[in-house]
């Protein structure tokens, strides 16, 4: 009996259906789903922003990494080039003046800067010691002269006298004789008088030429000894100037005489002065493999100084083939001359050329190159093919 009562109850419990779950399990259960979800959105969230500021600092490290370059472009060749040259310009004469005669300075007329004429009065000398010298000299020459006369009268009378046998041969030979050595003492004495005539001319310092005084080194009072090889004035004539320049070899044979420059100098900014090439040293010069070459520049007014730093330009004709690049962009660590370009994926590539003619500044070449190629500016010996870098701001090229 008491079996059945257990097993009535047990049967109850089985089949007693299960309790409802309170609402706060409930809701701790749907916080743990939301923390579950939140968290599992942020460990995504902050694993994707890690990778974005990863990626974004490898792309700086890679940009920071490459080599930083300056470029260029080409040219193409019109048959006509702009050959600029430096230059210094010089006068057209330049000459020191010495003193021939030893003296103390009495009197200088012109200073530096001053303009002067062909025969002005630069200084004056006071040579006391000539001054004597050439007293005693003409005094001399007039005793040689009065010995030559009563020589001269001497030898005549004897002759007369020998041609009517009054006297020997013998005396005759005397008189002759004497009359000679008087003739050669005037002679002499008369040279001497001239040379001390002349260090009195010196005693007048003039102009040789038109043009402007560059320098005075002496003053009142000052000896000057004669031959000391110290220069008084310098005088420089400065209405013409020369204008000397070197041309690269490979344009020499290009360069005629008349042929037409241009001189620009740094103190007349925008003007452009006339030259002309007036002749050259005919020769090249075995070291720096450049022609020496003169130009002539008309200066009447005296604006350009004599010792400037000046531009030549001149407009040579070549021939009308290849590119003018900037010299400044050929590449010579290879065996054959090339430049570095920048394609348009920032990678570098290394194209050969052929040198057709160095300009100078520039120069005239032929190979796989484009005036639309970026040519790297001062490219280094490491540079390769592929190589990625950076462009800096262009450069422009020059002009032709």
């Amino acid at each position: 009996m008491k079996q059945e009562i257990n097993q009535i109850e047990t049967t109850k419990v089985l089949a007693e259906p299960p309790r409802p779950k309170t609402k706060a399990t409930i809701v701790i259960l749907f916080s743990l789903i939301a923390a579950g979800a939140l968290f599992a959105g942020t460990a995504a969230f902050g694993i994707y922003a890690r990778n974005q500021w990863t990626g974004a600092v490898q792309q700086r490290t890679n940009q920071a990494a490459r080599l930083l370059v300056g470029v260029m472009h080409s040219e193409k060749s019109t048959g006509m080039i702009r050959l600029e040259l430096p230059g210094q310009t010089m006068p057209y004469t330049d000459a020191a003046i010495f003193a021939q005669t030893s003296g103390y300075l009495k009197k200088w007329y012109f200073d530096i800067g001053a303009h002067v004429k062909a025969g002005d009065v630069l200084a004056e000398i006071d040579t006391p010691e000539v001054d004597q010298q050439l007293a005693q000299a003409q005094a001399q020459l007039k005793l040689a002269q009065a010995a030559f006369d009563l020589a001269e009268i001497t030898y005549k009378r004897a002759q007369e006298l020998f041609e009517t046998r009054v006297i020997s041969a013998q005396d005759f030979d005397t008189a002759n004789d004497n009359y000679a050595g008087a003739s050669s003492t005037v002679i002499a004495d008369q040279a001497q008088v001239g040379r001390l005539q002349a260090l009195e001319d010196f005693k007048i310092l003039r102009a040789p030429f038109d043009g402007i005084v560059t320098a005075r080194n002496t003053d009142i009072g000052a000896f000057i000894p004669a031959g000391s090889g110290n220069q008084l004035f310098r005088m420089a004539a400065t209405s013409r100037l020369r204008v000397y320049v070197t041309v690269p070899q490979s344009l020499s044979s290009l360069i005629q005489v008349g042929e037409r420059a241009e001189l620009t100098v740094d103190q007349f900014p925008g003007r452009k002065f006339l030259a002309r090439v007036i002749g050259t040293a005919g020769a090249i010069n075995s070291d720096a493999k450049r022609l020496l070459t003169e130009l002539e520049v008309p200066n009447p007014t005296g604006e350009l100084a004599s010792g400037t730093y000046v531009e030549i330009t001149l407009d040579i004709p070549i021939e009308d083939r290849g590119l003018i690049i900037p010299a400044e962009t050929l590449l010579l660590s290879s065996d054959q001359p090339a430049v570095a370009v920048v394609r348009a994926d920032s990678k570098v590539a290394i194209q050969p050329v052929t040198i057709i003619r160095d300009l100078g500044t520039r120069l005239q070449v032929s190979g796989d190159v484009s005036e639309s190629d970026q040519l790297i500016r001062n490219p280094s010996p490491a540079l390769v093919t592929g190589m990625a870098v950076s462009v800096v701001k262009p450069v422009q090229g020059v002009h032709e």
